[in-house]
């Protein structure tokens, strides 16, 4: 914590803290160390609410709830003016049409591609401020922005699952969005064109409440919550003088925004169809059919811009090719031979097997998402084979989450016996029998999933 308030922090004086905190809406947040590694990374709560002073104390809005207005502004921008964005992806799931377009572009008969991974040290904690600030005042496109509010309601966990468990309750979400200067379309007509488009098994229910908020406002905003964000830590309050809140609601628009600029003035050189640049916050992916871009581009980064507060961590620098950059070779591999136990937490609640049961499926989801498995974009050979990868990721994870250390340190008297062979045969039981439904869709995995169980019964490992 001393490291940290030398680095980030700087403290204010009691007085000084206060007569900036009545001067404005944004109250403090307080700091919550988070372990990575052998280090602790600092997150800064801003989602709690502060009681508000005065002759009665009431619970106040929080930080990022004040927040929310400048939050629904970029996420209208982000619609508005992708390009300002770079090679910006905000999920995993974004890189699917990047990479099915890129296959594309380059056709069946192109030559061997190079691929190189960089990841920026710190990312959040060493970006200029005032240089963020000044960047930001050139993304909104309007002069006014009008938030509008609905409340979105969706069925619990076990709403749709049979049994004589009761479901859980309804969910409900209240939701906004930002409409440019002159939009004057209803709620229904927004509905149908945008807000229901992608989901399901959803009540919307118009608010009829919107405010309408000059960008100077906005803007005002957000420069108070970067240069002035205040942090108590006991009875003392200090500044952050370094980097963005950790933990802010607008901080991974504000990193996305910063990068995409490093890339327009940096990273020029790989803008062509040979090539293709994808970004997740602070970790960029880089393929291409140019050795020599893949290699300029790890230099690049290697070196530093300081402009930017950017520090690659070599440690984390992947290519598929031999190279050597200033500091040493660069892997091409790591991480072979991690325990899977080592990247898996076990939740422990008022319902265990609700947990098990969610870690299990999202494990599942994770491995079936449809850029492994769209033969337009994969060879049938390949999606067969992921199919056998999810089975057996799905029946690792249940029996990890089955037999974990942590249930026993939680439970010194809990046993489980099952051997993985057992949950092998049990998963593959269960996912013939639903696979079975349509035979003529997945013969192959089919008879995959018959020589697994014959060979898992007979004891053979």
């Amino acid at each position: 914590m001393v490291k940290l308030k030398e680095s980030m922090f700087e403290e204010v004086k009691l007085d000084d803290a206060l007569r900036i905190l009545q001067s404005r809406r944004l109250g403090f947040s307080q700091i919550r160390l988070l372990p990575k590694g052998d280090k602790l990374r600092p997150i800064t709560n801003l989602r709690r609410r502060a009681l508000t002073r005065g002759a009665t104390k009431v619970l106040g809005p929080s930080i990022n709830s004040i927040l929310g207005p400048v939050h629904t502004l970029l996420k209208l921008e982000k619609t508005l003016n992708p390009s300002k964005l770079g090679s910006t992806m905000f999920s995993v799931s974004d890189m699917y049409t990047r990479l099915k377009q890129f296959k594309e572009r380059l056709g069946p008969n192109h030559g061997r591609l190079y691929f190189a991974k960089v990841d920026v040290q710190a990312a959040f904690d060493t970006i200029p401020q005032a240089a963020v600030i000044k960047l930001m005042g050139s993304v909104p496109s309007q002069a006014k922005y009008t938030i509008t509010k609905h409340v979105e309601v969706k069925p619990g966990e076990r709403a749709e699952l049979q049994g004589d468990k009761a479901a859980t309750k309804a969910i409900r979400r209240w939701q906004a969005t930002a409409l440019p200067e002159g939009d004057s379309s209803c709620f229904s007509k927004r509905l149908e064109t945008d807000l229901g488009a992608k989901k399901k098994n959803t009540v919307f229910v118009d608010s009829a409440v919107q405010k309408t908020h000059s960008v100077h406002e906005l803007l005002s905003l957000l420069k108070q919550h970067v240069e002035q964000n205040l942090v108590k830590v006991g009875k003392k309050y200090y500044r952050q003088k370094m980097g963005i809140p950790q933990g802010s609601v607008v901080s991974s628009f504000l990193c996305n925004y910063f990068y995409a600029d490093l890339e327009k003035k940096h990273l020029g050189f790989l803008a062509a169809t040979d090539t293709l640049l994808l970004r997740l916050i602070d970790d960029f992916l880089l393929i291409t059919l140019d050795r020599d871009k893949a290699t300029r581009f790890v230099e690049t980064m290697h070196r530093g811009l300081p402009e930017y507060g950017v520090v690659v961590n070599p440690k984390k620098t992947l290519v598929n090719f031999d190279m050597w950059c200033s500091g040493g070779d660069i892997y091409r591999q790591r991480d072979a031979g991690l325990d899977i136990s080592a990247s898996l937490t076990v939740d422990f609640g008022r319902a265990p097997g609700q947990n098990f049961q969610r870690k299990v499926l999202n494990a599942f989801k994770i491995q079936s998402h449809l850029m492994f498995f769209d033969t337009a974009h994969n060879s049938a050979r390949t999606v067969i084979t992921s199919l056998h990868g999810t089975i057996s990721k799905v029946i690792d994870v249940a029996f990890l989450l089955l037999t974990s250390k942590s249930r026993t340190m939680r439970y010194p008297q809990y046993a489980c016996g099952v051997k993985k062979a057992q949950v092998a045969l049990v998963a593959c039981t269960a996912f013939t029998k639903v696979l079975s439904k349509k035979p003529a869709n997945y013969g192959q995995v089919m008879e995959w999933l018959r020589m697994e169980k014959e060979r898992l019964g007979s004891g053979k490992q």
